[in-house]
């Protein structure tokens, strides 16, 4: 994946998941980046770095529990 800026949107559309699991995924992430990243409207390169492998690390335990 290549990393800049971008609205959530795009990142839940480059990730290859809904605007809506994004959300619900993003807030399991830890508080105080939630925090930071509150109410902008793009996000930076190291954020969206950090939210993809963040969520990427979630995939791998979610498969696994149903």
């Amino acid at each position: 994946m290549e990393y800049r800026t971008m609205n959530r949107k795009e990142l839940a559309a480059e990730l290859d998941i809904s605007y809506a699991t994004l959300y619900r995924r993003m807030k399991l992430l830890d508080p105080e980046f939630r925090k930071q990243i509150a109410g902008h409207s793009l996000l930076f390169e190291n954020e969206v770095k950090y939210i993809h492998e963040q969520i990427s690390g979630l995939k791998k335990w979610e498969s696994g529990s149903k």
